[in-house]
Formats: structure tokens, sequence, C-alpha cells
């Protein structure tokens, strides 16, 4: 059996983390995202780790999934960027909500983890 390359590591992990914030699995969520992370949503709201896990884990805001097309990797060492399509579909306080977004994702493998450490989004038409 061979070992998976970094880049299917890499998405690997990303799915887990999309099925942790889907399940609200905090400790997978918190194990694949540094303490380090800054998040720029689409309205240029800027997050902390902190206030990124206080929002996947809110009771009111329930993601059904996070389908990603169009992804391109790129991989320098330890370091991954990830380039994606991004059709979020969650409810926030019972009301339902397609969002298209560009994703950009920098992640980096510490101590033989990935974690996501950069993650900007933008609104798509």
């Amino acid at each position: 059996m061979f070992a998976a390359t970094p880049e299917e590591d890499l998405k690997a992990t990303i799915e887990k983390w999309k099925t942790a914030v889907v399940k609200k699995d905090k400790a997978t969520i918190e194990k694949h995202t540094s303490p380090n992370v800054t998040y720029s949503h689409s309205n240029a709201l800027m997050e902390n780790r902190d206030q990124m896990m206080a929002a996947f884990l809110a009771p009111d805001m329930v993601y059904k999934s996070m389908d990603m097309s169009e992804t391109t990797y790129r991989m320098f060492g330890n370091v991954g960027i990830v380039q994606t399509k991004m059709m979020v579909n969650n409810a926030q306080k019972g009301v339902p909500k397609t969002t298209p977004l560009s994703v950009l994702m920098v992640w980096v493998k510490d101590k033989g983890v990935w974690q996501l450490t950069a993650r900007q989004t933008t609104r798509l038409p």
C-alpha cells in the first residue's frame, strides 16, 4: 500500500473539516484549524479562531453542505494553497440559504496535522 501524497492527504483533511462543520464536531474543527487562523468573509467581516468557531457552532446556524468544484491545489512542502468554488447550503435562524463563493484557503501541516491557517471568501454572482 502506498502512502498518500501531500495533496491527497490535504484533500482528505478538508473533507473531514467540512464534515465536522456540518456535524458541529468541535474537536475536529479545532484540530484542523490553526489557533492563528484569519477568516475574511465575503462581506469584509474578519474573524479569528474563537469568533470563527463560535459562528460555526452557533445553535441558530445549521450547515447542510459545502460543495467544492473547480478546485486547484498548490503544494509547497508543508503548505497547501487551495482555490475553489464553494456552494454553501445552510440555514440561519431557520431561514435556508445557498451562497456561491470563491474561496481561497491556506493550510499548514504542523506536527503531522493539516490546519486551516487563512480563509478568504468572495461572493459569486
